[in-house]
């Protein structure tokens, strides 16, 4: 059947109308919903919310000779005089190097979604690791990065997190036991630590992460740490995602009423 030329001209106006409406709704919902990590593009987007303005640290024991690289973002309409979490997350080994960008993938630019922003109005700060090094020799770095963060910025020193995954899973369960009355919570994934920590950790607020199919870091690691903390007498939070191999960290960041939920529940008394 042969269709006048009037109701194609229609149709066709329809059709356009719905894919431009389409594409303006998805938009939008990249701004409202939970995103999906790991887009090169959505770094880029994000990158004008975290500033890379330099702290210095001057920090005891510090390295003169090393940088660390960070970026911050600030909460989304920050009141005067009301005070923020800081969230502090460690990368992996995958985002090591020298951009100041790279750190920013998964869970950093979940974290700048106006969906996260508006539930979790916090700081965020995403120093990076350079190439060939780990997070366990930048202690006094990130804790003097922290000490300038919470001295310029109104972060609510009762509400300080740390979270890491991978690399930064091991170094979020070093820098915890260090410090341990520092942190309001910690959320350690796919990574691993001493033992002879536990007696430090026990009385820090800790739900630790891990995929039993990892095969970068074996699920062991996890339960070595969980199993030393208990019988030290703490009472850690543990998650073991069965068939979920090394990356345990998208499901877990992106569930809105899990381990983020829980993290800024938890406040220092």
């Amino acid at each position: 059947m042969r269709i006048p030329t009037r109701a194609r001209t229609l149709i066709l106006m329809l059709a356009g109308w719905a894919a431009v409406n389409g594409l303006l709704y998805l938009g939008i919902a990249w701004y409202e919903t939970p995103p999906s990590p790991g887009n090169r593009q959505v770094i880029r987007q994000v990158l004008r919310l975290y500033s890379d303005s330099p702290l210095r640290t001057d920090a005891p024991g510090e390295n003169p000779a090393i940088t660390l690289p960070y970026r911050m973002m600030s909460p989304l309409n920050a009141n005067p005089g009301r005070r923020y979490p800081l969230v502090v997350f460690l990368h992996g080994a995958g985002a090591r190097g020298s951009d100041n960008q790279s750190q920013l993938s998964g869970f950093p630019e979940q974290m700048a979604q106006t969906f996260w922003r508006k539930r979790f109005p916090c700081f965020l700060l995403a120093p990076q690791c350079a190439e060939s090094t780990y997070w366990t020799e930048f202690d006094a770095e990130l804790f003097g990065l922290i000490r300038k963060a919470t001295e310029r910025y109104p972060i609510d020193p009762h509400r300080v997190y740390l979270t890491g995954l991978s690399m930064g899973g091991y170094g979020s369960w070093k820098l915890a036991a260090m410090e341990p009355k520092l942190f309001a919570a910690v959320v350690p994934i796919c990574g691993g630590g001493d033992p002879s920590w536990a007696a430090q950790l026990a009385q820090v607020p800790i739900w630790a992460v891990h995929g039993d199919a990892d095969d970068a870091v074996h699920v062991e690691q996890s339960r070595m740490m969980i199993r030393a903390i208990r019988e030290a007498g703490g009472n850690p939070n543990y998650t073991e995602l069965k068939g979920v191999g090394h990356n345990s960290w998208t499901q877990t960041y992106r569930d809105p009423e899990g381990v983020v939920n829980w993290m800024f529940q938890q406040t220092k008394p």
